[in-house]
């Protein structure tokens, strides 16, 4: 009987410390999320997975050639200050945002929609799958004693 009392115990603590699982999981690995964002960009996609656009001004595309930089798609990376200041906060226990602390984040996103900070539902799941899941699963095991 003195299982059953331990288990219903750490039952009853279980849905907060699966809370502060997902908040650390989510905090410890902002590097990820940032980075999924970024290589997100980089294919030229943005939140809802749709092609970057409008397209890049002829000046613009042939800057980027001189450059050796891709020109098929919108990255919005030049010299990489806009990717460097994407950064992943905590907006509650269990949710986060991208935001860009680049100067030219507001501007970028005037032109190319707010979508360009978020991820698709795809690298979503993929952080969830590959993160969040794997601490959630030993968090249970941890507190239940299994």
């Amino acid at each position: 009987m003195d299982r059953l009392a331990q288990l219903a115990k750490a039952l009853g603590q279980l849905p907060r410390r699966l809370d502060a699982a997902v908040e650390a999981t989510v905090r410890d690995n902002a590097h990820v999320l940032e980075d999924m964002n970024t290589a997100q960009l980089a294919a030229g996609l943005d939140a809802d997975g749709q092609p970057i656009g409008p397209e890049y001004a002829p000046l613009t595309v042939a800057i980027k050639q001189l450059k050796g930089q891709p020109t098929d798609r919108v990255t919005l990376r030049d010299e990489g200050d806009f990717y460097a200041g994407v950064i992943s906060q905590l907006t509650g226990q269990q949710s986060f945002e991208l935001v860009g602390t680049d100067p030219k984040t507001d501007e970028l996103q005037y032109k190319y929609g707010e979508a360009i900070l978020g991820l698709t539902d795809a690298h979503v799941q993929e952080f969830t799958d590959d993160y969040v899941r794997p601490a959630l699963e030993e968090e249970v095991r941890a507190t239940l004693g299994l």
